[in-house]
């Protein structure tokens, strides 16, 4: 959501994609058949988040719903791929051959339900795409527009020269902005298998000395598609390896700490990375702008308003270098930090231009029904709850329930309540977390009724690699190698998990 992307390709991966576009001799159709076979054995290993039926293997969203199914035969082969939007409904639709090469009529559909986008291929080639319409708001139609038109031109290129490594990086940028999800995670899983290839081997690696920060750059895009569909760790890992890869890159940073702060809700962490990118660069837009969402969340109401005036600055450069069709954009996070800190004409004015910007702002309506319940106008507070839930904010945001805000406010009309830690709305600043996180020796647990407790700690491929009993709230890890790992605590039934790295 606060990932700050470039499009200007020419910058990005010229020296080692030039470079290898001309001395590779592997063939660019046995490596999207190496990745799709790769992305089936990935599939396999998220056990513990997918449901195997048979020959349909799924993963689904934090909400309960499923976010991808894909299709395979006994002989492990491809049949189809299908991806489901958040909210619900069918996103992509993608059939393949005996070979494992994209075939056929495959299409794309709005949240809506309307045909989007139709691509027929053939053995693995496209023949031809259409968009039946363009998705963008009032902020970004530019840059979708240059990313519908790049795509077209980067196609008929490939046609003629189907090995040219920069014009698929150039194609997947776009692909990935446009959210050709299936289409771009082939891109850049071949591209990332080519690099880390070449690197795997000393004396063609020296040959490329931009090639640790190409491959962080594709780490962080293949993040960011993982975290489309809320495989939460693996997003993370990916934006962990490629700032661990090209250290000096900030963007990598920025994009670490806009992961945590948007899509797995590790604020504190968040924080922290964020903080990094400010130290050395105040006015970063990106970084101002996933701060002041963090410390919203955190209520730390001032904090968050400065942080957004700060991405006012240079507003623009949010629609043109990121995705720009964020719900909780500037508007909509300071409109409710200048309510929360008296300034509530101030506030409605912001969530209005949100609403303004994207009629269909689920966080937007949110706000505003927490600002009409505030003032005493429940009948206007119910009305923007509603219209929350109907856009689907409950299914965008799976811990963050409207029912105790619409059981108050619309009294009567307050649906039954199931889950207690919803009716709760507890707030983040109060759940349990971990500290100091990055952790280099030990970490000390927060908010958690118990002292001593029963401790994992577990690797991205799900190996155990520490567990006993916490000392004082207190767990040791410096044995522990640098990397992500998921620590899980337990005591009385009462479990907790965070997101660990170690230094």
């Amino acid at each position: 959501m606060f990932k700050h992307t470039r499009f200007t390709h020419k910058h990005l991966l010229n020296n080692t994609i030039n470079l290898i576009s001309h001395q590779t001799k592997m063939d660019y159709k046995k490596l999207i058949t190496y990745c799709l076979f790769f992305f089936l054995i990935f599939s396999k290993s998220m056990i513990a988040q997918s449901k195997n039926n048979g020959r349909v293997l799924k993963t689904f969203f934090k909400n309960g719903l499923i976010a991808k199914e894909i299709y395979s035969g006994i002989d492990e082969k491809y049949d189809s791929i299908k991806t489901y939007h958040i909210t619900g409904g069918l996103d992509e639709r993608f059939y393949f051959t005996m070979n494992n090469r994209i075939d056929g009529l495959c299409e794309k559909f709005s949240s809506e339900g309307k045909l989007q986008t139709t691509w027929i291929f053939k053995n693995g080639v496209l023949i031809n795409r259409t968009d039946n319409f363009k998705e963008f708001n009032a902020k970004n139609k530019e840059t979708a527009e240059y990313n519908y038109d790049n795509i077209v031109k980067t196609n008929l290129q490939l046609k003629t020269d189907p090995n040219n490594l920069g014009l698929i990086w150039s194609r997947a940028s776009s692909r990935i902005y446009l959210k050709d999800n299936i289409l771009a995670e082939m891109d850049f899983l071949m591209l990332k298998s080519q690099l880390e290839i070449i690197k795997s081997i000393p004396s063609e690696a020296i040959k490329y000395p931009r090639i640790n920060q190409d491959l962080a750059e594709i780490y962080s895009r293949l993040a960011s598609l993982y975290s489309r569909f809320e495989n939460d760790n693996l997003a993370v890992d990916y934006q962990l390896k490629a700032v661990q890869t090209d250290p000096d890159e900030i963007r990598h940073v920025l994009n670490l700490g806009g992961t945590l702060a948007s899509e797995t809700h590790e604020y504190r962490l968040a924080i922290y990375y964020l903080n990094q990118v400010i130290s050395k660069v105040p006015n970063h837009n990106f970084a101002n702008w996933a701060l002041g969402a963090a410390y919203l969340e955190m209520e730390q109401y001032q904090k968050a308003a400065d942080c957004i005036n700060l991405a006012f600055e240079n507003e623009a450069n949010l629609y043109i270098y990121g995705y720009g069709t964020s719900e909780n954009d500037l508007r909509t996070i300071r409109g409710l930090a200048y309510h929360k800190l008296g300034k509530t004409a101030l506030g409605i004015k912001d969530l209005k231009e949100a609403l303004r910007i994207n009629d269909k702002n689920s966080v937007a309506n949110k706000y505003f029904g927490i600002v009409n319940d505030d003032l005493g106008d429940s009948q206007k507070a119910c009305e923007y709850f509603q219209k929350s839930r109907e856009l689907g904010y409950e299914k965008k945001y799976y811990n963050k329930s409207l029912e105790s805000y619409i059981k108050k406010a619309c009294k009567e009309n307050a649906s039954k309540i199931t889950d207690s830690k919803s009716i709760l709305n507890i707030s983040p600043k109060d759940l349990p977390y971990i500290g100091p996180n990055p952790a280099e020796n030990f970490v000390e647990v927060f908010n958690y009724p118990y002292s001593n407790f029963s401790y994992d700690i577990n690797d991205m491929g799900g190996k155990s690699v520490g567990h006993g009993i916490a000392n004082n709230k207190t767990i040791q890890v410096s044995g522990i190698p640098s990397g992500l790992y998921i620590l899980t605590i337990e005591k009385e039934g009462k479990q907790e998990t965070f997101k660990l790295i170690k230094k």
